[in-house]
């Protein structure tokens, strides 16, 4: 399991300084897939005022223990507050992707635009068969706090449902609607 966001934090905050004086943020996870709950906590970290936002639990079954994710104290950019989040999705949208935008959907703090994504949610061991062959089997499963459950197999469903090719024209248009 993973400790941190690691170099991703680095490249996350290089980001979000570049849209710290913007008005409303669209955040494209249309075709993310994937990335690792650290880093999950480090985006969504940005969008709280503090380190006291509970985001998501990981129950790992092998050692029936769980770990707990929450706003990070420390961020390398400024915190994205009272102002509008669109987080993009689709099909493609997998996993870390999905964490976020089913975390800061969940936490109200986001709308949702686009298609409903591909229900990964349980992380998962890859066991070899054969040469061709490879089985995988969750080893863990994610709780949300608020929720109590999560987007395995059944993935976030949009806010606003608009095809996957639209939503950033969509989430556009939305936030010119909205006042400065």
């Amino acid at each position: 399991m993973d400790t941190d966001a690691g170099q991703g934090a680095r490249a996350i905050g290089a980001a979000m300084d570049l849209v710290a004086g913007t008005r409303a943020l669209l955040l494209d996870l249309r075709e993310c897939r994937g990335g690792l709950p650290a880093g999950a906590a480090m985006w969504c970290s940005y969008f709280f005022p503090d380190d006291g936002v509970h985001l998501n639990d990981v129950y790992e079954r092998s050692t029936d223990s769980t770990r707990q994710y929450w706003t990070l104290p420390y961020l390398p950019a400024p915190r994205y507050l009272d102002r509008p989040v669109y987080v993009l999705t689709g099909a493609t949208t997998f996993s870390g992707g999905e964490d976020v935008a089913y975390t800061l959907q969940a936490h109200g703090r986001a709308e949702v635009i686009g298609g409903v994504t591909r229900g990964g949610a349980h992380p998962t061991a890859h066991h070899p068969v054969t040469e061709h062959i490879t089985v995988t089997v969750p080893t863990a499963r994610t709780i949300n706090p608020l929720t109590g459950t999560n987007w395995e197999g059944v993935g976030v469903r949009p806010d606003r449902t608009v095809p996957a090719e639209k939503a950033l024209e969509t989430a556009h248009e939305e936030a010119q609607r909205r006042p400065a």
